[in-house]
C-alpha cells in the first residue's frame, strides 16, 4: 500500500465512520478529522510493512474507530489552559459566533440563540438556545435548559483556532446544514 494509497483509504473509512452524527458522542472538527486521516493512514502504511492489510485490521479491530476514539480522547478530557488561554479562546468564540450574524451571550458558558427558521433544541421540540463552554474536558455543546442532558463533547482544539471551528460547527447545527447532535438516535429498522 503506497502513501497516497493508505491516505485515500484513511479517508474513506474516517468519513464512513463519520459519516452520521446525529446521536453521536463527540462532535468532530474539520482539523480534528484531518489529524485522524493522517494517523490512519500512517498505521495502515505501516501495517502493510508488515504484510497487514487493510481488510486483515477489520478482521480484528476497527482501526478507524480506534483512531477517533484515541484522539477525542485527547481533545475531550485532561485539557490543561492557562486562564489567559482560556479567556482567549472564549473570546475568539464569542467574536466569531457574533461575526457569523449569530445572536450571543457571554458568560461562563456561551449562549447562542436559535435562528429564525432554523431547527428547535429544547425540551418537546420548543425554542431554547445553545451554550457552548470549554473546560478541562475540552469543547462542550448543549441544550441550554435546565432538563438538558449532559453536554457533548466536541473534538477541536482549546484554541483561538479550535473556537473559530467550533463556532463554523454551531453556525451550521443552528442554520440546520449538519445533524442536530441533539436528536435521539434513528431507530434501526427490524427485518424480518
Amino acid at each position: 500500500m503506497s502513501d497516497t494509497t493508505a491516505l485515500d483509504a484513511a479517508k474513506i473509512d474516517i468519513r464512513r465512520w463519520t459519516r452520521e452524527e446525529r446521536g453521536a458522542r463527540v462532535l468532530y472538527t474539520p482539523s480534528f478529522l484531518a489529524e485522524a486521516v493522517e494517523l490512519l493512514s500512517r498505521l495502515y502504511a505501516a501495517g502493510q510493512e508488515h504484510r497487514i492489510e487493510r481488510e486483515d485490521w477489520a478482521a480484528v479491530t476497527s482501526l478507524p474507530l480506534g483512531v477517533l476514539d484515541a484522539l477525542a480522547a485527547r481533545y475531550c478530557s485532561r485539557v490543561e489552559l492557562t486562564s489567559i488561554e482560556l479567556h482567549a479562546a472564549r473570546d475568539a468564540l464569542i467574536s466569531e459566533l457574533t461575526a457569523k450574524g449569530l445572536s450571543v451571550r457571554p458568560g461562563l458558558r456561551v449562549a447562542v440563540d436559535p435562528v429564525a427558521g432554523g431547527p428547535r433544541f429544547g425540551y418537546r421540540g420548543q425554542e431554547a438556545p445553545v451554550s457552548l463552554a470549554l473546560t478541562g474536558d475540552g469543547w462542550g455543546i448543549r441544550v441550554d435548559e435546565v432538563a438538558s442532558a449532559d453536554a457533548l463533547r466536541i473534538a477541536a482544539p482549546a484554541t483561538e483556532g479550535g473556537a473559530r471551528e467550533v463556532a463554523e460547527l454551531v453556525r451550521k447545527i443552528l442554520r440546520g446544514e449538519a445533524p442536530s447532535p441533539f436528536a435521539a438516535p434513528a431507530a434501526e429498522e427490524t427485518r424480518t
